[in-house]
Order: structure tokens, then C-alpha cells, then sequence
């Protein structure tokens, strides 16, 4: 009899829960908007500052004369073009970066459009369900109106709970390859530095390509991760720290051909990996939990559901 209104009111819930999650979400990313759009002004003007150094050294003639003295000349330009690439490459990262999430701020912003109604649908329905059972029987039909809003809402936190499991075991298995990249390079890097020669150098720096591919992809879908969050109550505080993970992936943008300093920044890295690891690792273990008491309150109260309707007479 009622499982047309059912179907609805169910569909009404879901709609509101999603609005309610794509706020959060849309919270989240406008923070993390504006934080990319200082960095990438701060990285605009190292950037200038670079290019404007490498200029300057290569048209000064008093400049050039005195580091073509010292013997130094084609050193210190070498150095100052690193620098100067590094600081486009990360330019070039962060504009990806702010794009990435302005495209998603757009599109979580047009499907918010959709669920907008939502709200104002469900309290009709649940206004007239509520008329109908109380007409019927009135304690029994709001005990179960009222179990069945619960479960419901069980059932919906238990799907998000769900796709953020899914988000931080996507974003664990890529960190865990990158690592894998970063001990390969560390391997070839020792190699390296006892005399490999080019070979291992060649295998060092393609490792380290994949590594920076990776970490690329594990920024994204961090930012990903995050905004699955956004909706979820813990039981305890819960934060995901990836500031400094942020600042090491600078590291495949400063002074790669240096050998002997490249192969402590290697070690770092993989430091910082594991540190991002072990915290996406912990909360995915909290999440667990959280769904596990999901999916027992969804059966308490399925339970509870049947033994009320076979308790009525």
C-alpha cells in the first residue's frame, strides 16, 4: 500500500543527503580553492624572479666577466637555469592544481542544482505517509515511520562511509606505488654514486619520473579523499595532514642532476610517503569501524521494524 510513497521518500533522502554532502564538499574545495591560488601567485613571482636572474646573467657583461674569472661562469648558469625550470615546472603544477579544482567546484556546483527540491519534497511526503499510517494505526504506524527514518539514514551514511573507503584505498595504492618507485630510485641512486655510470643514472631518474607521475595523481585524488570526509562524524577528531606531503613534492622540481644532494631529498621523500601512508591508513581503519556499526544499526533496526509489525494486531 504504501510502498510507491515508500520508494519516494526514499529517493527524497537520498537527494538531501547528497545535497547536504555536496555543501560540505563545496566548503572544502573553495578553502583548498583559495590556498592554490596564493601559492600560484607566490610561484608566479619566484618564477619571474628566476627567469629575470638567468637573464641578467647571461646579457651582464660585468656580471659574465666576473664568474668567467673565477672559471665559474658555465656553473653558475647551469645553476640558475635548474632554477629557473624548477620554478616554472612547479608554476606549471600549481595552475594544474587550481584548474583541477575549480572544474570540480563547477561541477559539484551544477549538480547541486538538481537536488534543491529535495528538502521541500520530503516533508511532503512524509507529511501525508504519516496522515495515512496514523489513520490506520496510529502508535504502530509512527513507531515504524520512525524506525524506518533511522534506517534510512543508516543506510545512507553506511554509502558514504562506503565511497570514502573506496577514495582512500585509491589513494593508498597509489602512494604505495610511488614508494616502490622512490626505493628503486634510492637503489640505483647508491649505484649511481658508486661509479654506475649511465645506466644506472638513466634508471635512477626513470624511477624518479614514476614516482613524480604518481605523487601528481596521489595530490589529486588526496584532494578527492578530503572532500569524502567532509560529511563524515567520527567519534573522535579526525584531520588529514598533507601539508608537508604538498611541500615534498616540490622535490622533483629542485635540482634533480645534483647526485649527492638528490639521493638524501630520495630519503626524505620516502619518509614523507610513509608519514601520508600511515595516516591514510588510520583513518581508512576508523572507517572500517564506522561502517561495521553502520551495517549492525541497519540490522538492529530492520529487526526492530519486523518485530513490530508482528507484535501488532
Amino acid at each position: 500500500m504504501h510502498s510507491e510513497i515508500n520508494i519516494k521518500l526514499k529517493q527524497a533522502q537520498q537527494g538531501i543527503a547528497r545535497l547536504h554532502k555536496i555543501d560540505s564538499m563545496l566548503q572544502q574545495l573553495k578553502v583548498e580553492q583559495i590556498e592554490l591560488a596564493r601559492r600560484r601567485c607566490e610561484l608566479k613571482k619566484i618564477l619571474r624572479k628566476e627567469n629575470d636572474d638567468v637573464y641578467k646573467l647571461e646579457n651582464s657583461s660585468l656580471t659574465s666577466l666576473f664568474y668567467t674569472v673565477l672559471g665559474r661562469f658555465e656553473e653558475k648558469v647551469d645553476k640558475e637555469r635548474q632554477e629557473a625550470l624548477a620554478a616554472k615546472l612547479k608554476y606549471d603544477q600549481s595552475e594544474k592544481d587550481l584548474a583541477d579544482v575549480q572544474m570540480r567546484i563547477a561541477e559539484l556546483s551544477a549538480e547541486r542544482a538538481q537536488y534543491l527540491h529535495c528538502p521541500q519534497v520530503f516533508e511532503e511526503l512524509y507529511a501525508q505517509k504519516k496522515t495515512e499510517l496514523m489513520r490506520e494505526n496510529g502508535k504502530t504506524a509512527q513507531t515504524i515511520l520512525e524506525l524506518e527514518d533511522a534506517q534510512n539514514l543508516a543506510r545512507i551514511n553506511l554509502q558514504e562511509i562506503l565511497e570514502a573507503i573506496e577514495a582512500g584505498e585509491a589513494v593508498l595504492e597509489c602512494l604505495q606505488s610511488a614508494e616502490h618507485s622512490l626505493d628503486k630510485a634510492g637503489g640505483w641512486g647508491t649505484l649511481d654514486l658508486l661509479g654506475g655510470g649511465l645506466i644506472s643514472t638513466l634508471a635512477k631518474h626513470s624511477h624518479i619520473d614514476d614516482a613524480q607521475s604518481k605523487i601528481e595523481d596521489a595530490q589529486r585524488l588526496l584532494r578527492s579523499f578530503r572532500t569524502e570526509l567532509a560529511d563524515i562524524q567520527f567519534d573522535t577528531a579526525i584531520q588529514l595532514e598533507t601539508g608537508g606531503f604538498a611541500k615534498f613534492a616540490d622535490f622533483f622540481f629542485d635540482g634533480l642532476i645534483v647526485d649527492w644532494f638528490m639521493q638524501s631529498k630520495i630519503r626524505n621523500s620516502q619518509e614523507s610517503v610513509s608519514t601520508v601512508s600511515s595516516e591514510v591508513a588510520d583513518i581508512l581503519e576508523q572507517l572500517q569501524h564506522l561502517k561495521d556499526k553502520e551495517n549492525s544499526l541497519i540490522k538492529k533496526l530492520e529487526e526492530e521494524i519486523k518485530e513490530t509489525i508482528l507484535k501488532n494486531k
